[in-house]
């Protein structure tokens, strides 16, 4: 029996393994930083935020990873090299979304949560605790992730820093417009004198209004939302039934180089479709 082949595959496989194995060890730091650049400006309201993102670098990879597979299965397996080109976009184009769409979930979060904490350190104002004390008291019952600014703030307090020096940061960190008229309020009490409670309780009927209309707008352009996905479902919808109808005639869009092309115009109308209904209903301000 002939090992000669056989020991040619193995040797050929080994050799494909070390190349691989030699890429990624030198493309996985230069990967890392052209990723992080891709999302640098985001990462500092995810810190602002305290949100997690030591797991952001290896969703980061497999991202890198996902389009390179993309790019290879749409252009070499499907045979349709130019329509990888917005399939790699689209994918590019991917955690910018996903990190944003987190952001503003974690700010309306807070801002949902500021009205019952207002409620509740007015009431410890009431009961004759200083603020700082307040603060301090109302925070084991404030739900996450407001909870997690508030022990922030008592930490740096307790660490010698004055209690308006804390709250500016918070306010500057947080860039919430709940919290940044819960702070200037507190702060204007704290430097020119005042009832803090009638403060704060003004504060929580303000906020209770601001959160009625920030929904209120969010309820009006929930089905204009719904129809802008709709409708930029609509194509592929249509396509896939052709593709029913008359496969081989319909398999022909995705083989020319004409219907790569219609393909292609189609996507991008579409995308600069969705994006600009998003701007224009993109109404509500948190």
């Amino acid at each position: 029996m002939d090992l000669a082949p056989q020991a040619a595959i193995i040797a050929s496989s080994v050799l494909w393994a070390a190349a691989a194995a030699l890429f990624v060890h030198f493309a996985r730091p230069i990967w890392d930083a052209i990723a992080q650049r891709h999302v640098a400006d985001l990462t500092p309201a995810m810190r602002d935020l305290n949100l997690d993102a030591s797991r952001l670098p290896v969703y980061l990879r497999w991202w890198g990873v996902g389009m390179l597979a993309a790019a290879v299965l749409v252009a070499v397996a499907f045979q349709s090299p130019l329509l990888a080109i917005p399939t790699v976009f689209l994918i590019y184009q991917a955690p910018r979304f996903l990190v944003r769409g987190r952001i503003a979930r974690r700010r309306i979060l807070l801002r949902d949560q500021m009205v019952g904490a207002c409620t509740a350190l007015a009431n410890t104002a009431r009961a004759g605790l200083a603020l700082p004390q307040g603060l301090e008291a109302v925070t084991p019952e404030t739900p996450e992730p407001l909870a997690a600014e508030f022990r922030r703030i008592n930490h740096d307090f307790q660490r010698g820093r004055p209690f308006a020096d804390c709250l500016r940061d918070a306010q500057r960190r947080l860039n919430l417009d709940g919290f940044t008229l819960f702070a200037s309020a507190i702060l204007v009490c704290l430097e020119r004198g005042g009832k803090v409670t009638e403060a704060l309780e003004r504060i929580g009927r303000s906020l209770q209004e601001h959160q009625r209309l920030e929904r209120k707008l969010e309820a009006d352009t929930a089905s204009g939302r719904k129809v802008v996905l709709i409708l930029a479902f609509c194509p592929v919808v249509f396509l896939g039934a052709f593709y029913l109808l008359d496969p081989t005639g319909t398999g022909l869009i995705f083989t020319t180089l004409v219907g790569q092309i219609t393909l292609v115009v189609v996507g991008v109308l579409v995308y600069v479709s969705v994006q600009w209904a998003r701007r224009i209903l993109n109404l509500n301000v948190t």
